[in-house]
This record gives C-alpha cells, structure tokens and sequence, in this order.
C-alpha cells in the first residue's frame, strides 16, 4: 500500500477514482461534484489517499481553521476552537472496509494532530445512521460532543479528540 498526498497528486484519473469512491459512499459522506471534490482538496490542509496495485481504495480529507468552508459542521468547530484539525470526509471502498486502510489514515492524522497538540475533529450521520463509523471513531479516541439535526432527515453527532 502506498499513502499519497491527494494535495501534490494531481493526477486527474486518480482524483476521479478517489472521487468515484466519495460517491460510492454516500448518505455515509456528502454527496459532491467532481468540480466540488477537486476544490475541497485544494482548500485542505491535508488530503491523503491510499493506493495498492494502482487501484485506489481510500482517502481522508482534513481542513484547519479560518479555511473559507461553508460547512455548517466544519463551522459548528469553527466556533468551538481557535486551532483545530477538521475530518471533513473518510471513505474506502466497500472491498476493504475493515482492513485496516482507516485506520492507517487516521494514524497519520493523529501523529500530524499530536505535533500540533490540537484537537481533532470529525461529525458522524445518526440519521441516516452510520453506526460503523461512530464505533470508528470511538476506536481511535474521539468522544461525542453533541448532536445535531441539519436538516429533516439528517442529523449528526460531533466527535473530537482534545
């Protein structure tokens, strides 16, 4: 396996594929354009994705604060802390959920937040309900904060790890 970094790899059939596994994956992360995906890579801090034998099998997107965001979740943080790391999206093809290639993104991620000693944050869907990543992010550490409805039909919980 080898982990990329989706900000220096520009390479548009693997930002496709990183993309195509976004969509693969929705009500469990937003649904974006291509146009969308690409540009929130751009604004992140840090964008990684894995690949094995050339084929892409998942990525996780990471923003700081003061990122021109509108996200209603990436705000809710926005207003909580001054300096923080925000989990905008994770997903893996549905192949190798649970073999480990989460976990070696959000490793790096926390190895990146403890140099930093900031916290690390990340909203999960309770409707529709998703509960493998809430047991997810519990794994690596985080705590529910809060839940909140967004909208009929969709509400989450935040999680962060100080």
């Amino acid at each position: 396996m080898e982990i990329i970094n989706l900000k220096i790899n520009q390479d548009e059939e693997i930002l496709s594929s990183f993309y195509e596994i976004n969509q693969q994956q929705v009500p469990k992360v937003g649904s974006v354009s291509l146009e969308e995906f690409i540009n929130l890579i751009q604004i992140s801090d840090i964008s990684y994705g894995i690949i094995k034998k050339g084929i892409c099998l998942g990525f996780v997107i990471c923003l700081r604060e003061n990122t021109k965001y509108h996200s209603i979740n990436y705000k809710f943080f926005q207003k909580r802390h001054k300096r923080f790391f925000y989990i905008d999206r994770i997903a893996v093809v549905n192949e190798y959920q649970s073999s480990g290639i989460g976990s070696t993104l959000y490793n790096k991620l926390l190895s990146l937040r403890d140099s930093f000693n900031i916290p690390m944050c990340a909203e999960v869907n309770i409707v529709p309900p998703n509960e493998q990543s809430i047991n997810f992010h519990k794994k690596h550490g985080f705590s529910e904060i809060i839940e909140s409805t967004i909208k009929e039909g969709y509400s989450v919980v935040y999680m962060e790890i100080d």
